[in-house]
């Protein structure tokens, strides 16, 4: 797959992200400090792991993360601040909300009051066994338009949306343009979520038939998806945008309980307060992973028979920020003095933007691109018996994208 280079501002950053301490060492001695504490919410009333809380103030940033149960304690300058509430790096679920920290004191607010909103517009293409947007809509209260497999020849509308969930059995047949319209999308920050069979969006359903003789290219990108097997799957995933030498699965996952499987990904651990799972796949012929290879990274596995059950690929991106600038928000990397391997991922107002390009920080996400893509090989289907952990990592990827 041919990479994309996106612009970046260089920056050598002066932040610290460690709950209840001071954003910036030696430099607030003339501040006083108090802590607020409080809960987080969807706007539904569900609570929200893992999501951060901070208070910015001229380019400082003093942050602290919720914990399982969506609680949170935040060491932070006194005086009215305003109190930022973010899921995942803040650019599709965000909220804020004045609060006055006196210093020594602890201010807690009162539960309900901190709700997650969303931001940006959200879609799904409905499939034949799951339905994410059960959990998006009626669990979590936010909300999401219904598109068909044909609206996916329509790039505007498309670019329109902040994420679209795709679910398992798509009800209609992909095309090239389909799929260049959907890799357009993720090149320019989109983010999709894909379960089971719907990995057919990314890999290819086998209805375009490329030129036998030729591997399968976007003429716009030039992406090559090659048409040959690779050497774990059992036969070519023709079509798609995403290649089978990075990822490639076949049908035939067997209905199963996988017991005590591993969730590698740090901050799934935190949202769920463990680090093993049970997943139940009550359907049969699942797609096993079969390859896996960067830029893809795998959150959850099987380490004994099935290996990867749910990865994520953060997209390279040619996205300009022009779009966020103009809707006074932009996401900005963060990254502790003396720790970057601590580095952060937030959105802030274009307001503040100039104090935080002062002080190191950069515009865009710290881990490369914008635009990710989650697929998980399980079901995400309430009426189904996906279990209140699996429920709860789909919470995880929505919030998340």
């Amino acid at each position: 797959m041919k990479k994309f280079l996106f612009p970046t501002i260089l920056a050598v950053l002066v932040l610290a992200f460690v709950s209840c301490q001071k954003d910036k060492e030696g430099d607030d001695t003339n501040l006083n400090f108090g802590y607020v504490k409080g809960k987080v919410y969807t706007p539904s009333g569900v609570s929200v792991p893992a999501a951060n809380v901070f208070v910015d103030l001229n380019g400082e940033i003093y942050i602290a993360r919720t914990d399982k149960n969506g609680y949170f304690y935040l060491r932070a300058p006194e005086g009215e601040q305003v109190l930022n509430v973010q899921g995942g790096d803040g650019s599709i679920f965000r909220a804020q909300y004045n609060v006055e920290i006196k210093a020594d004191e602890v201010t807690s607010i009162p539960d309900n009051t901190l709700k997650i909103t969303q931001a940006v517009e959200l879609a799904y293409i409905p499939g034949a066994y799951d339905q994410i947007e059960t959990i998006l809509i009626d669990s979590l209260g936010y909300t999401a338009d219904m598109l068909a497999v044909t609206d996916l020849n329509n790039p505007t509308l498309l670019a329109s949306y902040g994420a679209i969930f795709l679910n398992c059995g798509k009800p209609d047949a992909m095309d090239s343009a389909k799929y260049a319209n959907l890799e357009d999308y993720v090149l320019n920050g989109g983010n999709l979520y894909a379960s089971d069979w719907a990995v057919e969006y990314l890999t290819g359903d086998g209805n375009f038939m490329a030129n036998a003789s030729q591997p399968f290219v976007l003429e716009q990108h030039k992406l090559t998806h090659a048409s040959n097997p690779k050497s774990g799957c059992l036969s070519p995933e023709v079509g798609g945008f995403i290649d089978d030498a990075t990822l490639c699965t076949d049908k035939d996952g067997p209905s199963t309980i996988l017991y005590q499987a591993d969730i590698v990904d740090t901050l799934i651990q935190a949202f769920l307060g463990k680090t093993k799972i049970d997943v139940e796949y009550d359907l049969g012929a699942w797609e096993v992973i079969k390859d896996l290879t960067i830029p893809w990274e795998v959150l959850i596995q099987d380490p004994v028979t099935y290996g990867p059950l749910a990865v994520r690929m953060n997209f390279p991106t040619q996205a300009s920020t022009r779009a966020q600038l103009d809707q006074g928000w932009v996401t900005i990397c963060h990254i502790p003095p003396g720790n970057p391997a601590n580095m952060h991922t937030i959105t802030i107002s274009v307001n503040a933007l100039p104090a935080h390009l002062a002080h190191g920080d950069y515009v865009g996400n710290c881990v490369g691109g914008s635009g990710t893509i989650y697929y998980t090989t399980f079901h995400n289907h309430v009426q189904g018996n996906i279990g209140p952990d699996v429920y709860q990592i789909m919470q995880y990827f929505i919030m998340n994208l």
